[in-house]
C-alpha cells in the first residue's frame, strides 16, 4: 500500500515499547480513502525518532493483513457506527528498500543547500582540438 502518514507515536506497553503508525491512501479519485494501521518494535522505531515518520511523508508499506473493519461499536451508546474510513491492519509490517516518499514541504525546507560554482568567460581558456574553448580552473577543464 502506498500512502501518507496521517499519525505516528510511540506507545508505552506492559510489553514495552512500540511505534502505532496510520496511513491514510486513496482508492479511487476524490474518495475519502481508507487507514492502514500498524505496529512496530524493530527498526521502523529508529526511522521514527530520528524524524524520518513524519505526518504527511509518503510512504511504501508491505505486511500481512490482520483483519479489515468498517465499523466500531460506540462505547457509550453500545451502537454499531460506520467509521469515516475503512481500515486495515497489517502484521509483519516493513518500508521496502525505496520505500520513504517525499517529505512534506515544512520538513523537507530545512534539508542541506548545495553550493554550484560558475565559471566565468574572462577566466582562463584553452583551445581543444575541435576548435571550441574549454573553461579551466587551475589547468582542469569545468564542465
Amino acid at each position: 500500500m502506498q500512502g501518507r502518514i496521517n499519525h505516528a507515536e510511540l506507545v508505552d506497553s506492559k510489553n514495552g515499547q512500540f511505534l502505532a503508525v496510520t496511513v491514510i491512501t486513496n482508492c479511487l479519485n476524490d474518495d475519502e480513502g481508507m487507514t492502514v494501521t500498524f505496529n512496530s518494535s524493530n527498526g521502523l522505531m529508529g526511522l521514527f525518532e530520528k524524524g524520518y515518520l513524519p505526518t504527511g511523508r509518503m510512504v511504501t508499506v508491505t505486511g500481512h493483513i490482520a483483519y479489515i473493519r468498517e465499523t466500531y461499536t460506540d462505547k457509550k451508546t453500545g451502537e454499531v457506527t460506520m467509521l469515516k474510513r475503512p481500515n486495515i491492519h497489517l502484521v509483519d509490517a516493513s518500508i521496502p528498500t525505496g520505500g520513504l516518499g517525499p517529505m512534506p514541504a515544512e520538513k523537507a525546507a530545512g534539508g542541506t543547500t548545495r553550493r554550484v560554482g560558475v565559471v566565468k568567460p574572462s577566466q582562463a581558456t584553452e583551445k581543444t582540438e575541435f576548435g571550441a574553448s574549454t573553461p579551466m580552473v587551475d589547468n582542469t577543464p569545468v564542465f
